[in-house]
C-alpha cells in the first residue's frame, strides 16, 4: 500500500507543490479502506478548511490520479469513487445502497494473461466489479 510519505515524495519529484489542501486530502484518502466520492472529499475538507472549494478537491482528486497515488473507480458517466492506491483488487457493490467493499483474488494477474492469450490484445489492465445487495439492505 501506498504511504502518505511515498506520496509526497512523489509530489516533490514532480515539483509539484504540498499546499495545506493536497497534504490534508492525502491525509483523509489514505486512511481506512473508504471508496469516497468527490462531494464527500469535498465535505469532510470543508470542515478543516472551510474556504476550500469543490473545484479545488476535483483538481487535486485528478492530480491525484495522474500521479497514481488515487485511483477512480468509475461507474457510467454518472459516478465515480476515488481510493488511495494499494495493491490491485477487485470490488462488490450493493445494488441498493453503494456499499462497496474491496475483494483480493489470488489469482488477478492470471486474469489479464488468460484474456491476453485468447485474444492477442496486448491487455495493459482490466476493472471487474461484481453487484449484489449488502446484508444492511437484506435485513431490511
Amino acid at each position: 500500500m501506498l504511504s502518505i510519505e511515498n506520496a509526497v515524495q512523489t509530489l516533490k519529484e514532480k515539483n509539484i507543490r504540498l499546499t495545506p489542501q493536497r497534504h490534508e486530502l492525502i491525509n483523509i484518502l489514505s486512511k481506512g479502506n473508504k471508496h469516497w466520492t468527490v462531494e464527500e472529499l469535498y465535505q469532510l475538507l470543508n470542515e478543516s478548511m472551510p474556504s476550500v472549494s469543490i473545484t479545488t478537491v476535483y483538481n487535486n482528486i485528478n492530480l491525484f490520479c495522474e500521479l497514481g497515488l488515487v485511483k477512480e473507480i468509475q461507474f457510467g458517466e454518472a459516478l465515480s469513487k476515488y481510493e488511495w492506491k494499494k495493491e490491485d483488487h477487485y470490488h462488490i457493490v450493493c445494488s441498493k445502497c453503494g456499499e462497496m467493499v474491496d475483494v483480493w483474488y489470488p489469482a488477478l494477474k492470471e486474469v489479464e494473461v488468460f484474456a491476453q492469450s485468447i485474444s492477442k490484445f496486448d491487455i495493459s489492465s482490466h476493472n471487474l466489479q461484481f453487484y449484489g445487495t449488502c446484508s444492511n439492505c437484506e435485513q431490511k
